[in-house]
C-alpha cells in the first residue's frame, strides 16, 4: 500500500513539473532536388472492328510489335505491365429513325513501362509510335533510390529547426536546452515539376523530345527544445 502511494504521489507531480518546464517549439522544413534517373509512362493501341474479335486483334497485333520492340531496346519483363484492357460496343442514336445504329466495337490495350536508361527514352517513344502505338499518356519521372533523397530532406529539416531554435533563444537572451521531442509532421513528398498526359499526334518527328527537369523531396518536422536555466 505504501509503495502504491509513493507511485501515485510521483505521477501526480509530473504535470506540475511539465507545466514548469519552459520550452521553445519550432518547425523546420527543407527540400532536396535531384535529376531523375528513370521514367514511367503508359502506351498502347486503340482499334475498331465490326465484331469483338476483329477489334481486339487490331490492338493485339500492335501490342505484340510494341513489346517485341521494347525487348529489343533492352527493357526487362519486370518493367512492362498490362495496365488496361478494354472492349466497348459502339453505337449512336438516330433521332430521325428513332433507333440505335450499331457502329461496331472499340478495343484498347495499354501497357505501362518503366525506362531505367533515360538516354533511350526518346528513341523508345519514336520506335513504339512507328510500330503502331496510338496512345501515350502519364509520363512521369522518378529516382531509383528515393530513400536517399528523402533522408537528406529530413536531415536538412532538422537542421533548419535547430537553427531557428538557436536564433530565437539568442534573440530572447535565453539559453537553449536539450531537444525534448521531434515530430515528423509530413511524409517526404516526391514532386516532379513535369508531369505529362499528352495525346499522340498523327505526325511526329523521328525523335520525340522530352525534358526531365528535377525530382524534389520535401520534409517537415516540429521540434521542442527546453530552455536552460
Amino acid at each position: 500500500m505504501r509503495a502504491l502511494l509513493i507511485v501515485l504521489a510521483f505521477m501526480a507531480g509530473q504535470p506540475a513539473l511539465a507545466e514548469n518546464t519552459r520550452t521553445i517549439t519550432v518547425a523546420g522544413e527543407a527540400s532536396v532536388a535531384a535529376a531523375p534517373d528513370m521514367a514511367t509512362l503508359t502506351l498502347g493501341a486503340t482499334g475498331r472492328g465490326k465484331d469483338p474479335v476483329t477489334a481486339m486483334n487490331a490492338t493485339s497485333e500492335v501490342l505484340d510489335a510494341v513489346i517485341a520492340r521494347l525487348r529489343a531496346q533492352g527493357l526487362e519483363e519486370r518493367d512492362m505491365q498490362t495496365s488496361s484492357l478494354r472492349l466497348n460496343r459502339q453505337a449512336r442514336w438516330d433521332s430521325k429513325a428513332e433507333k440505335e445504329v450499331f457502329l461496331g466495337y472499340e478495343a484498347s490495350n495499354m501497357l505501362t513501362i518503366r525506362v531505367r536508361d533515360l538516354s533511350q527514352l526518346s528513341e523508345v517513344l519514336a520506335a513504339v509510335l512507328q510500330d503502331g502505338a496510338n496512345s501515350l499518356s502519364n509520363l512521369s519521372w522518378g529516382v531509383r533510390d528515393p530513400q536517399r533523397l528523402e533522408d537528406e530532406a529530413r536531415r536538412r529539416a532538422v537542421k533548419d529547426a535547430m537553427d531557428k531554435a538557436k536564433l530565437y533563444a539568442d534573440a530572447a537572451g535565453l539559453p537553449l536546452g536539450d531537444v525534448m521531442s521531434i515530430r515528423d509532421t509530413a511524409d517526404p513528398i516526391m514532386r516532379s515539376p513535369l508531369h505529362r498526359n499528352a495525346p499522340v499526334m498523327e505526325a511526329m518527328a523521328a525523335d520525340v523530345p522530352v525534358a526531365a527537369g528535377e525530382i524534389e523531396a520535401r520534409a517537415e518536422v516540429t521540434m521542442i527544445f527546453a530552455i536552460g536555466e
